[in-house]
């Protein structure tokens, strides 16, 4: 009798207490709170992390996107690619230009099952600093792109902040001859009578990009300057069009920054 009692007593044992229990999910709930804790830290970063790369885009990164947004420009044809327009825009002695094109830059994908062609706007607006510092000279580069291009209704565009502290932005068009403030691809006709030119492309377009000065104490931000060939050739009617033969980069010959389309990072000297 004895032997079973003590059986009893041990299978009794054997088991948790309700204070064992309730220490045990305390513990859990602790580890768990940390686990959270730690976790949530980590995508709080990471999404800080990525916040502050949209807002300062490398400028590498930005060239980059340039040289490929006007080397892929595509031919106007009234469709899906429509008219090339660069605006002349000054303030005082700062140059606030402003550029439309059409190129073959998109890629297709689930959420943007259109062609590759979209639509990309280069402007100035003014930066978060400005707008709260009320210092105007401080600007964004703005890159806007719309990519469904034949939806029924106009779309409003994605914007992207690429640059921040911009003073200026200043493009010129090298028609083969010269390099001018502007550019309208449907008035763009050729004077002799042999050749005749419709929505002509320039052969090449230059981008230079100006800094607001530092604060004292602060290092100098140079300014950004490449020179980008068009791949893309007008539509000839007649014989080839002459003296359009001269090198697009001529103009650049006394710059450090690159020609040819390698933009580089620097001053003129």
């Amino acid at each position: 009798m004895t032997g079973r009692v003590t059986s009893v007593r041990r299978k009794a044992r054997s088991g948790f207490t309700l204070l064992e229990v309730l220490t045990a999910t305390v513990m859990f709930a602790v580890i768990m709170s940390a686990l959270y804790s730690v976790f949530h830290g980590a995508l709080h970063l990471r999404e800080t992390a990525y916040d502050a790369f949209e807002k300062n885009v490398p400028k590498d990164y930005v060239v980059e996107i340039i040289k490929r947004d006007l080397a892929n420009i595509t031919v106007p044809n009234g469709i899906l690619a429509s008219v090339m327009i660069g605006e002349r825009g000054e303030k005082g002695s700062l140059s606030l230009d402003r550029l439309r094109i059409h190129t073959v830059t998109g890629a297709v994908t689930d959420r943007d099952p259109w062609a590759d062609i979209q639509r990309v706007e280069y402007s100035l607006e003014a930066g978060q600093g400005a707008a709260e510092t009320g210092n105007q000279s401080g600007q964004s580069l703005v890159r806007s792109v719309t990519r469904n291009l034949l939806a029924p209704t106009e779309e409003n565009p994605e914007t992207q902040s690429l640059l921040e502290g911009v003073q200026s932005l200043k493009l010129t068009y090298y028609d083969g001859q010269d390099w001018l403030d502007s550019w309208d691809s449907t008035v763009r006709n050729d004077s002799t009578d042999t050749t005749t030119l419709e929505n002509v492309l320039p052969l090449a377009i230059e981008v230079r990009i100006d800094f607001v000065p530092p604060e004292p104490g602060q290092r100098e931000t140079l300014p950004i300057e490449l020179v980008v060939p068009v791949a893309a050739k007008a539509v000839v009617s007649g014989q080839q069009q002459q003296g359009t033969t001269l090198s697009p980069t001529s103009k650049s010959s006394g710059k450090t920054g690159g020609t040819g389309g390698t933009g580089t990072t620097g001053s003129k000297k």
